[in-house]
């Protein structure tokens, strides 16, 4: 059992090392927005640990849809394209690509590779359109088609894509790196099958989901019997919505029967807008929002999903979309804040369970960026992923830096700064941690980042579709909400221009774009954070002395050559708040 699924994720990692070696894109050669995994004939998935929640936790959706369309019409040697958010796949930036693995004749495995492409052919030079009013304003649509036979590609295919895509050159070279990722998937399962046995390898994986669900149902039973139901708010650009857009869940907790339920029926209907959820992303969030609460040890594969019952309903904002409405943000906005959402309601069942609320949106310098360089007189399209994204705190622990969102957690990379400068016109002038944007809490959630970004010589357009403006990262157990999200246009006379929720603008030579991420949400009280923490969180630069008498209670000495903590002030100081709060 232990050799065979360490064999498994080791070619999981081979396939992820071929894209991520081989991609052309920035967005995928550093920032790794991309994610591969695998699944038996049975749609059973091994192990989902080592790729992007949102892009893995319903991979499996993806051969059932092959499976659903072409029935007995697959053969060795082709391979599927898919990036249909209406046939199971997340949002139509991500390029799907599997390829069915056949052993003695038929099939034993599909592998999968599943990548966000700088550009999709929208009307727009981006890869999201939360303003997108149906499917109609967005991307070009692959419906689950064969986009290889025999190992050659289908050319009909292959020219629709460059010919909808504004850098068919980085297109093709990315398409290459994730077809050389299905490929080389192939290839090791052939090879450990022909090692070990295919029946060997078949009863490995039923006894690996049986172990997982084991272990789920274990977690389970240690949790509290209840039944929460809470209500969010998400920042409107719809009419329909304007205090904000409610998203609602009903999490039932039953030890006894060692089964979590989530329910989401009762969400608005689908909205005006491109930030609709997937089956896919609504699934792959309620399942890594109830596996975190579960715990590392609990593999993350079909077997533990067996102890997750799911409700939701077609036509739902939060759910199955109903066609034709937008869903080309499916993997942001609303999915973000949906995760740490369920999250948070764990904590409302015990004290020491759940999470506050992570980043809910992208910052300014997580950005599209388009345009000509005029370094070389070539267009460019591609995905910035910079800036550190406030992660929510839990109990014991603060937030993590580099966490991201919900969807991601942890698994992008931050994209290097000489990288983004050499592959774009581009300028980053400052990028820093964003002083006193997290939320204040007995673990405090992490900071957002500062950021300034520049064109080199000509006009630069930025697209990005933030969020936590009017509804910042919340905290729990009285923990404070992160700070809000900032994006600002600065003109050459250094005058700001604050830009909306939707971020659609043109930078030009001598102006800046200014981004301020939020900062993740508190957990517990702030008063009972030890003042060594707080005084570290200031000498790093996190918060001020300001933040630390005035939320924390802690006064600090800064008179020395070191800042030192005045004990008997921030006694006084408590104890003023606590009855403060008491009143």
């Amino acid at each position: 059992m232990v050799i065979l699924r360490r064999r498994f994720e080791a070619i999981i990692s081979e396939m992820i090392n071929a894209l991520f070696k081989s991609g052309r894109s920035g967005v995928l050669n550093t920032a790794m927005d991309f994610s591969c995994s695998l699944t038996d004939a049975n749609f059973q998935s091994i192990s989902l640990a080592q790729g992007l929640p949102v892009h893995v936790g319903a991979i499996d959706l993806i051969p059932r849809a092959i499976v659903a369309k072409f029935g007995e019409d697959i053969r060795p040697g082709d391979c599927f394209v898919n990036n249909s958010g209406y046939l199971g796949n997340t949002h139509c930036a991500d390029f799907t690509v599997c390829a069915p693995v056949f052993v003695e004749g038929k099939i034993a495995f599909y592998v999968i590779a599943r990548a966000h492409l700088g550009d999709i052919g929208f009307p727009t030079p981006t890869t999201y359109g939360p303003r997108s009013r149906d499917v109609y304003e967005e991307g070009l649509i692959l419906p689950c088609v064969r986009i290889q036979k025999d190992y050659r590609d289908v050319p009909e295919v292959i020219d629709i894509c460059r010919a909808n895509i504004r850098v068919p050159d980085q297109f093709y070279g990315d398409y290459l790196a994730v077809l050389a990722a299905v490929r080389t998937g192939e290839s090791r399962l052939r090879a450990v099958c022909e090692k070990y046995g295919a029946g060997i390898v078949r009863q490995f994986v039923d006894e690996f989901q049986n172990y997982a669900e084991r272990m789920a149902r274990r977690a389970i039973a240690a949790l509290p019997k209840g039944r929460v139901s809470k209500e969010m708010l998400y920042d409107s650009e719809t009419d329909l919505y304007p205090a904000g857009i409610p998203i609602r869940a009903t999490v039932e907790v039953d030890p006894e029967a060692e089964l979590v339920t989530v329910d989401l029926r009762d969400n608005v209907d689908n909205l005006p807008l491109g930030i609709n959820m997937t089956e896919s992303t609504t699934t792959a969030a309620v399942m890594t929002a109830v596996l975190n609460v579960l715990g590392a040890d609990v593999p993350r594969c079909t077997g533990s999903f067996r102890r997750v019952q799911l409700l939701m309903r077609e036509g739902a904002a939060i759910g199955k979309p109903r066609f034709p409405a937008a869903t080309s943000s499916a993997t942001t906005n609303l999915c973000h804040a949906l995760i740490p959402h369920l999250q948070s309601m764990f904590a409302d069942l015990r004290g020491d369970l759940g999470t506050a609320y992570g980043t809910i949106g992208m910052p300014g310098s997580c950005a599209v960026v388009s345009g000509t360089d005029t370094r070389h007189g070539r267009p460019f399209v591609n995905q910035l992923i910079m800036g550190y994204w406030g992660g929510p705190a839990m109990h014991g622990h603060d937030g993590w830096l580099t966490y991201g969102s919900g969807a991601s957690q942890g698994i992008l990379w931050q994209s290097s700064v000489e990288v983004v400068e050499q592959q774009q016109p581009i300028i980053v002038e400052r990028l820093e941690v964003r002083m006193d944007s997290g939320g204040a809490g007995e673990w405090e959630g992490a900071p957002g980042a500062d950021c300034v970004i520049r064109p080199r010589e000509g006009d630069v357009r930025f697209m990005v579709n933030s969020a936590s403006r009017e509804n910042p990262p919340s905290g729990v157990g009285g923990g404070l909400p992160g700070a809000a999200m900032l994006i600002a246009r600065q003109d050459r006379d250094g005058r700001r221009e604050d830009l909306p929720i939707s971020v659609d603008t043109v930078i030009r030579p001598g102006e800046k774009l200014l981004s301020s991420g939020c900062g993740g949400g508190g957990f517990g009280n702030p008063l009972r954070r030890t003042p060594e923490k707080v005084l570290a969180a200031l000498k790093t630069g996190r918060i001020s002395v300001e933040r630390a008498a005035s939320v924390y209670g802690v006064i600090v000495d800064t008179s020395g050559p070191e800042p030192v903590v005045s004990e008997a002030a921030t006694l006084a100081r408590r104890e003023s708040m606590r009855q403060g709060a008491l009143q």
